[in-house]
């Protein structure tokens, strides 16, 4: 039987060209055609199925091919290579980029067979064959930019403060889960720790009002900004509100003091935001509240 493919059938050891008879203990028959994975008939065999001839299933293993009698009923069941499209087991020398993973390098300027030669593909001369010959970004030929011929729109405002936001029904759960003691003085550093706000504190928190009319608990608070409706819930429970300001660094070494060898001296705010605040942001973190 012929089977189609390239190379030789080596039957126990002894290698034969296409279409001679080779035979060894009681193995014989034609050599012929075949690839690795593919299904020889010999006969006769010395196991022989239904039809009285034998099977073989052509294998190749470290550069040697090589055959295992078994039966035509577990021919499709045949053994699954080492990885996929590859008929041999995956060695240093086999081993390869998958086709389109690499591309060659354009080679430019080797004579004029290759179709890239002496200009290159650039043309002759001008600001576009040089190297580097580019405008610079924006630039449309000399006339007004379209950056420059749109109208300028709003302000920056060097005064601008992001607080990160906390409302009293939230600041009530905290309470009612134990995670924050309402008999001590709750500070920016507190609510960060105990992860009632987020760690990204750019300005310090501003308290607002949302579930003030089932706010039940007496606290002491000190916080950047807060609502008229947040502050009169809290003092209609006999706590207090006060207004801190703490800049950049100070901010950074109310939250994290283990980072400052020596505790930086606190700031005082800008005069135009002297009316937002009503004390200097003590450092390191206070634990008791500042009477007036």
């Amino acid at each position: 039987m012929l089977v189609r493919g390239l190379g030789r059938v080596c039957l126990r050891g002894r290698w034969g060209a296409e279409g001679a008879k080779v035979g060894t203990g009681g193995l014989r028959g034609w050599c012929v055609a075949a690839t690795s994975g593919q299904t020889v008939k010999l006969s006769p065999g010395p196991r022989q199925d239904e039809e009285g001839t034998s099977s073989f299933l052509l294998t190749r293993q470290w550069g040697l091919w090589s055959s295992a009698g078994y039966s035509t009923a577990a021919a499709a069941a045949a053994a699954v290579p080492s990885f996929p499209g590859a008929s041999e087991p995956l060695k240093l020398n086999n081993i390869s980029d998958n086709k389109g993973a690499r591309r060659k390098r354009k080679r430019v300027g080797r004579g004029i067979g290759s179709g890239w030669g002496k200009t290159c593909g650039r043309g002759h001369k001008g600001q576009k064959a040089r190297s580097g010959g580019r405008p610079r970004l924006g630039f449309e030929g000399g006339q007004t930019p379209l950056r420059l011929r749109l109208p300028k729109r709003g302000f920056h405002n060097p005064h601008k403060r992001e607080y990160q936001w906390l409302n009293l029904y939230k600041l009530s759960s905290w309470i009612r889960q134990g995670r924050i003691d309402p008999t001590k003085l709750i500070t920016m550093k507190t609510l960060r720790d105990t992860g009632v706000v987020g760690n990204k504190i750019k300005d310090g928190v501003k308290l607002l009002g949302a579930g003030h009319a089932k706010f039940n608990h007496k606290i002491s608070i000190e916080v950047s900004s807060c609502s008229e409706l947040a502050r009169e819930a809290i003092e209609k429970q006999g706590g207090q509100v006060q207004l801190v300001y703490y800049n950049k660094l100070g901010l950074k070494a109310l939250m994290k003091p283990w980072r400052f060898e020596v505790t930086p001296f606190p700031a005082r705010p800008p005069p135009k935001l002297r009316y937002l605040f009503e004390y200097v942001g003590r450092l390191p973190e206070p634990d008791t509240p500042i009477t007036k």
